[in-house]
């Protein structure tokens, strides 16, 4: 049975988790910086105010109709 050879540079995925550790723990985020992708953020406001707007659109319509 053939033996397959690791790429260059390869390392065991403990030592990979590990250098990610290290890192994160050097590179701490900003405080008050919770997303770090422009889009995420633009989306999680979008779908946000949508709820808001229809949860008060919702209680407006039953208001009118007298659901309780």
């Amino acid at each position: 049975m053939p033996t397959f050879k690791r790429p260059f540079g390869f390392q065991p995925l403990e030592r990979q988790l590990a250098q990610r550790q290290a890192e994160q723990r050097a590179n701490p985020v900003p405080q008050g910086r919770y997303f770090d992708h422009p889009t995420a953020k633009y989306l999680f406001v979008l779908v946000l105010i949508i709820t808001v707007v229809l949860h008060v659109a919702a209680l407006v319509v039953f208001g009118v109709l007298g659901f309780h």
